[in-house]
């Protein structure tokens, strides 16, 4: 068998593991399918929206330890929510997903979640970036291959990526365009009618976050711009928080 036939396999031996822990167990296990099946009956009705990176290890379903229809995710490369810029006829699909999650599935929470050691991140500043490391060229639009998508999507954040290099210094440049990202996209949820409408409202709240994949930890967007890093000892929220130096 090659190897992305084993890879595959692999997904299907996954789901083979899903089903014998919870729909051939008889304990607490049986928690999932109850709520599968409820879910099916009745529909979604997520307690947030959350806007998350692609990438692997940074997956809100855990970070967040939620269940079967808690949360409403949308994934993309580097956590990006574009500005409002009217309906084109193109094909949204982050601003798509985030209509649907305000206006119809009314969700009382979009979290926009970035994270540690983001790929979509370090391609932003290596395009856009003026460091050693800077190359205007790469992710380039390629016909012959189909490539091209990586450039046109970290597009978006160009702005980010100038505002980090002007106030910071080559070496922490990265890690400060991750939280500068998040407040990015945070400002531009904002320039959505349909977020902003219920906002003003008092039925919604955007806010923001890191996930740190080192060690596990969050840091909260603060009003002031600054992130906080989550207590993991505040079962109620409303221990102390660590300022982080962003």
């Amino acid at each position: 068998m090659s190897s992305p036939e084993r890879a595959f396999e692999r997904l299907l031996d996954g789901h083979r593991a899903f089903r014998r822990a919870h729909f051939a167990a008889s304990d607490g296990a049986a928690d999932v399918p109850r709520a599968l099946r409820a879910l099916s009956e009745r529909g979604q009705r997520p307690r947030a929206l959350v806007v998350a990176c692609s990438d692997s290890r940074a997956d809100p379903a855990i970070v967040f330890d939620t269940a079967p229809g808690d949360v409403f995710t949308i994934r993309n490369v580097g956590s990006l929510v574009p500005a409002y810029a009217g309906l084109d006829g193109g094909h949204h699909g982050t601003c798509a997903a985030t209509e649907y999650a305000t206006v119809h599935l009314e969700v009382p929470v979009i979290l926009v979640m970035g994270h540690t050691q983001c790929g979509g991140a370090a391609a932003g500043l290596r395009k856009y970036g003026n460091g050693p490391d800077a190359d205007a060229s790469v992710f380039g639009v390629n016909e012959a291959t189909g490539e091209g998508f990586i450039g046109a999507w970290v597009a978006l954040a160009e702005d980010a990526v100038r505002r980090v290099c002007e106030r910071h210094d080559p070496g922490v440049r990265a890690r400060m365009l991750e939280y500068e990202l998040v407040r990015q996209s945070v400002q531009n949820l904002l320039t959505f009618p349909f977020v902003k409408r219920r906002v003003d409202r008092g039925e919604l709240v955007v806010k923001g976050a890191v996930f740190n994949v080192w060690d596990g930890t969050l840091e909260v967007l603060r009003a002031d711009g600054s992130f906080e890093q989550l207590d993991d000892d505040a079962e109620d929220g409303r221990g102390e928080a660590k300022r982080a130096k962003n």
